[in-house]
């Protein structure tokens, strides 16, 4: 089957709250869980933001056979926001963005959530999609592209690997029971 790709719509909103969820392997539900609106109600709203990052005009969708089965949410780091705001996060949970903040990749751009569905796996879409964000890297005049990867992960760090990517920085999670990974989260960049 040949993979096609294409920007994501707000039509694909569930696919794409989906992708970021499996991404962030419970960073999300660590984060947003308990409050007023549901972990997906919070990841809709920023997907409506044009003022966010995470604003769906940054995602792309991977097709097969014109079934979405992964996507890509992407952007120069340096564009993303600068702080959570959400007006209902408690202080402590910020905590746990301590490990991510502490290693981060000015100047690059950034791979901030790409998943495929596990229905789809090994099937090339991870690669298609790092070629995607590859080639988006090229037209916005960067040199280097960066990721965060739960070091646990060893599916995606190796694929990573494969794709040219090393370990630039590496931290100690906090730990968290919605986390999917303990242990390290690793940053991972990549020279175009």
């Amino acid at each position: 089957m040949r993979i096609k790709t294409r920007k994501a719509s707000l039509a694909d909103t569930t696919h794409l709250i989906r992708i970021r969820l499996m991404a962030h392997g419970g960073f999300n539900e660590a984060l947003y869980g308990g409050l007023d609106q549901s972990v997906e109600e919070i990841i809709e709203t920023e997907l409506r933001d044009p003022e966010s990052t995470e604003y769906y005009k940054n995602y792309w969708v991977a097709l097969e056979d014109d079934e979405i089965v992964g996507g890509l949410l992407s952007f120069p780091f340096d564009d993303q926001d600068p702080d959570l705001d959400h007006p209902l996060l408690p202080e402590e949970r910020l905590l746990l963005e301590k490990p991510f903040e502490e290693i981060d990749a000015p100047g690059t751009y950034y791979i901030h959530a790409l998943s495929v569905f596990p229905e789809f796996t090994r099937r090339g879409i991870g690669s298609v999609l790092l070629g995607l964000a590859h080639e988006i890297a090229i037209i916005s005049d960067i040199k280097e592209l960066s990721l965060y990867v739960f070091a646990e992960n060893k599916g995606a760090v190796s694929l990573y690997k494969k794709h040219g990517y090393r370990e630039t920085g590496r931290r100690l999670l906090i730990p968290h029971p919605k986390f999917i990974y303990s242990g390290d989260v690793l940053l991972m960049t990549c020279q175009i």
